[in-house]
């Protein structure tokens, strides 16, 4: 099953999935509710709403009021794939989840389920008080940005134009889509998210989802790709057709 059927599906029915599989190793509803609500954010009154309503499970993710900053600290194994190295940033927080509900099926004890921040060794940043994984690892201090320019402009100046261009390459192909900022990520979206992008150390990741990478397959041979994620190297001249092609493929098999 790909990533965007899975994230098609509806949240209460996996809501019931989850549940069933806990509640057979004797564990409660109060436990996977309080994972889940560890997790996402949400309130008890907010995720029984999400499991009665037709909400689709990537928009439970999607709109989720305050995802927890600890989740960075899970690791660990689903279904052969190590929930850290998922590149994808919705399926990563689905596989967060996974990874929860398969601690507490195998009686983990709730204090470890539920990270805690010593458990790892982080480097807090002086000025905005954020924690990360690597001493100095870059990030934008103070407000996150709300458009596109804003998020462009937080990222080291050597790569900002290229951003740019794969901005604009997006934007003229699909001139009707809106731009939005979701997942922290720039976003173009049209009745959902379209494709995405965002600067990583190395490269430009461009998420136009598992289907659109496998429809340009042939294309992107010069391109290491996973499910539904295109890294685009800063050693490397931009394909910009080539972004935009995918970015109108994405519009037009929304």
């Amino acid at each position: 099953m790909t990533n965007d059927r899975v994230f098609q599906m509806s949240f209460g029915k996996i809501y019931g999935l989850l549940l069933n599989k806990a509640v057979r190793k004797g564990r409660t509803k109060a436990e996977v509710d309080e994972v889940i609500c560890w997790l996402t954010g949400y309130d008890p009154s907010e995720l029984e709403n999400a499991c009665s309503t037709e909400v689709r499970y990537g928009d439970f993710f999607r709109v989720a009021p305050r995802l927890n900053p600890n989740r960075t600290l899970i690791k660990g194994s689903v279904c052969g794939v190590r929930v850290e190295e998922v590149e994808d940033p919705l399926t990563r927080e689905i596989r967060y989840l996974d990874k929860l509900i398969d601690e507490l099926a195998k009686g983990w004890p709730m204090e470890k389920i539920l990270r805690k921040p010593e458990e790892a060794s982080l480097w807090m940043c002086p000025k905005c008080g954020r924690s990360f994984r690597h001493t100095g690892q870059h990030h934008y201090c103070g407000k996150a940005p709300e458009t596109i320019e804003e998020y462009i402009l937080s990222q080291p100046e050597e790569v900002q134009e290229r951003l740019r261009q794969v901005s604009a390459a997006v934007r003229n192909s699909i001139p009707e889509a809106k731009e939005k900022i979701s997942w922290s990520m720039p976003t173009y979206w049209k009745g959902r998210n379209l494709i995405q992008f965002a600067a990583s150390k190395r490269h430009i990741g461009l998420y136009p989802g598992a289907e659109a990478v496998e429809a340009f397959a042939g294309r992107l041979t010069d391109y290491k790709t996973s499910k539904g994620t295109i890294q685009l190297p800063y050693s490397k001249p931009l394909p910009l057709e080539l972004i935009a092609d995918i970015a109108k493929w994405c519009e037009d098999n929304n």
